[in-house]
């Protein structure tokens, strides 16, 4: 496919989204009745697609404020005229058969002005950081504030874990090479990889299929690689999802601790069992009938609870234009709860890990600040925040220690 036929698709696809449809469903459809697609064209479309969303507030913004309506057309025609234009002539544009019907003289004006009437925009539709949480970020962050808002305008590196239970970091870097991808160690882990080129060849080369390197975000990492998480200890992951936090600690610590898994949605499960034993870990997982009985058993309890995942808008930016002031304060609520509970299932003198990958104090330091406010026998022992300065994804991670005296 032509680039300008992919920005064709990427139109078809945000009107679909637009219209309130799942993105990957959208995706999805259009793939399955646009078979003459290729991979490399669908990794492309994909990759477009969830560039403009990372950009969507500056890219409507022009055509807003002269009054149109938000359409698949005026994200990608600004899109197209702000970031690619060194790919694009005017004239590939105006007279190409994929953009139907063409373009017309007052989109013609608004595209060839459109710098100058972006500079007028306000700052959380420059930074494209949704109104109702600006005030909120700009607290948490304070001075990273916009240098943060700006890289998550970027697309996010990709990731490896190595697994220490089958391969070592060298090892691995070497085999990734061979059947190139082309990687870089990471000076803030001993078992992240960076990827520098070839990300597509990564599900298919032997080191991923043999469970040796795993994807994972260099913060999700950091959070595993806390001082708390050691070999020997009773170790609970609350929320396991499919189970990446565990694997990790599994991985770290080479089996040598009592690792189990819990998560509330039991559909979740299978893919977690297929990880588990892919990676070789020595997992136990645990449904809800099973975990009662580990009342104050662990010495660490993990809770990587949801959240907004605003730490996440590079990977997945979606997700921001989802969110709401409702959403949120259900989340908050949520993740207090959680809190609570996984706390029963700590021994005395263990230690909680509380892990979100969010930005937002609401869902991180004043969770736990109200945590420790009602349950005196807590104490803070450390807490910080990762984001794409000083590692990758914005994650918040604080430990607390139970002394029941």
């Amino acid at each position: 496919m032509q680039d300008i036929s992919r920005a064709a698709a990427a139109m078809n696809i945000l009107d679909d989204y637009l219209k309130g449809y799942p993105l990957e469903k959208v995706l999805k459809q259009w793939f399955k009745k646009n078979r003459f697609a290729g991979s490399n064209d669908r990794r492309n479309i994909r990759d477009l697609v969830f560039d403009i969303l990372r950009k969507r507030l500056i890219l409507y913004y022009p055509f807003q404020i002269k009054e149109y309506v938000e359409t698949g057309r005026v994200l990608v025609l600004s899109y197209l005229f702000l970031y690619k234009k060194d790919s694009f002539s005017l004239e590939d544009i105006k007279g190409n058969k994929y953009l139907s019907p063409s373009i017309n003289n007052d989109e013609l004006i608004i595209l060839n002005n459109i710098n100058r009437l972006i500079k007028k925009a306000p700052k959380n539709i420059s930074l494209n950081c949704p109104d109702f949480l600006e005030e909120k970020l700009s607290q948490s962050l304070g001075d990273n504030f916009n240098v943060i808002m700006e890289l998550f305008l970027k697309r996010a590196p990709v990731y490896l874990r190595i697994n220490q239970n089958k391969i070592n970091i060298k090892e691995a870097k070497i085999k990734l090479e061979n059947q190139g991808i082309l990687t870089e160690i990471c000076a803030s882990s001993k078992y992240a990889l960076k990827v520098i080129s070839g990300e597509k060849f990564i599900k298919n080369s032997s080191p991923y299929q043999l469970g040796e390197v795993e994807l994972q975000d260099l913060s999700s990492q950091l959070t595993t690689e806390l001082v708390q998480i050691a070999s020997g200890k009773k170790i609970l992951d609350f929320c396991a999802g499919s189970g990446g936090k565990a694997l990790a600690i599994a991985s770290r610590l080479r089996n040598k601790a009592d690792i189990f898994a819990y998560d509330l949605n039991d559909l979740k499960y299978k893919n977690l069992n297929y990880r588990v034993n892919k990676a070789g870990a020595n997992i136990k997982i645990l449904d809800s009938k099973h975990l009662i009985k580990y009342k104050n058993f662990f010495d660490i309890v993990f809770v990587d609870a949801p959240c907004s995942g605003t730490g996440t808008w590079r990977r997945d930016p979606k997700i921001k234009w989802e969110l709401n002031d409702q959403k949120l304060s259900l989340l908050i609520k949520n993740q207090y709860n959680i809190v609570e509970q996984a706390c029963s299932y700590l021994k005395n003198g263990g230690f909680l890990i509380y892990v979100v990958c969010s930005l937002l104090e609401d869902e991180g330091d004043l969770i736990i600040r109200k945590y420790l406010f009602h349950h005196k026998n807590y104490s803070k022992v450390n807490s910080g925040i990762f984001h794409p300065i000083n590692a990758s994804d914005g994650f918040y991670f604080s430990v607390l220690k139970f002394m029941n005296n």
